[in-house]
């Protein structure tokens, strides 16, 4: 079956064409390196010991360079499209928002790495998990909640973890524009989430929330309705599905029993 060239869009809408299988793949993300490895290009990914960022999450291309790349995969929201053109190479921007968005991206990088097929049952896969969890928590109310990055921080309902709550009959009251930094916990306190979710990153942990003389008021935490999802799980990447089941599971656990 003939593959070459492809060409696909990506996440910016920009048209990337590759012309011949790609022999050395920088994975600038960890969801990409996980895409790629599941498609079984993984030894096709290029690195450094010290990374392609310095300690402030700058891209150093200087290390990009010295590796050679023939197809970079980046993030959706990577400030570095110029320093990255400057490569002379494919530079795809991988969507990020949303179980689609992922479904997608693995389609589109398995055509790019040439595995195809191997994407297309990748995909399969997450979908069938998506239908079960959907079937599942069809009649079941919604369930408010607050995701907890570390420190009351929290993320957009517009990105992938919002999606993956609204997938699993949730609603993530931080809404489309929560305020940079922590979230204002007289705001949440009015909200008042009928759950908390925590990522394993952030280190927040119930017995923290019911010291906290303000968080203690929440009903969530009253009510002991509080779980800690693994940070990794909630990647843009091939454990996608996993993180629906297990935020559904969270959410809704009387419909998986």
């Amino acid at each position: 079956m003939r593959v070459y060239p492809v060409r696909v869009t990506d996440a910016r809408d920009r048209p990337i064409r590759v012309d011949t299988r790609p022999a050395r793949i920088a994975a600038l993300t960890p969801a990409a390196r996980e895409i790629l490895v599941a498609l079984g290009a993984g030894k096709r990914i290029v690195t450094t010991r010290e990374g392609f960022f310095d300690g402030k999450g700058r891209l150093v291309l200087a290390r990009l360079k010295a590796l050679k790349p023939d197809l970079v995969i980046a993030a959706q929201d990577s400030g570095d499209e110029r320093a990255l053109g400057s490569l002379g190479v494919p530079v795809y921007f991988a969507p990020q928002n949303s179980i689609r968005d992922v479904e997608h991206a693995i389609t589109q990088l398995g055509l790019l790495a040439g595995a195809p097929v191997a994407a297309r049952m990748l995909v399969h896969r997450i979908e069938l998990t998506r239908q079960t969890v959907v079937a599942r928590v069809a009649k079941t109310p919604r369930v408010s909640v607050f995701v907890d990055t570390g420190f009351f921080t929290t993320l957009p309902d517009t990105t992938l973890v919002g999606d993956l709550i609204r997938e699993a009959h949730g609603r993530d009251v931080s809404g489309p524009t929560p305020p940079p930094g922590p979230f204002s916990i007289a705001r949440l306190s009015e909200l008042d989430p009928d759950a908390y979710v925590a990522t394993s990153a952030g280190g927040t942990t119930l017995e923290q929330l019911r010291r906290d003389p303000h968080a203690k008021r929440l009903r969530a935490v009253r009510n002991g309705r509080f779980a800690v999802i693994a940070s990794n799980l909630l990647l843009p990447g091939p454990q996608v599905g996993q993180a629906l089941a297990e935020i559904a599971r969270i959410l809704h656990p009387d419909a998986f029993r």
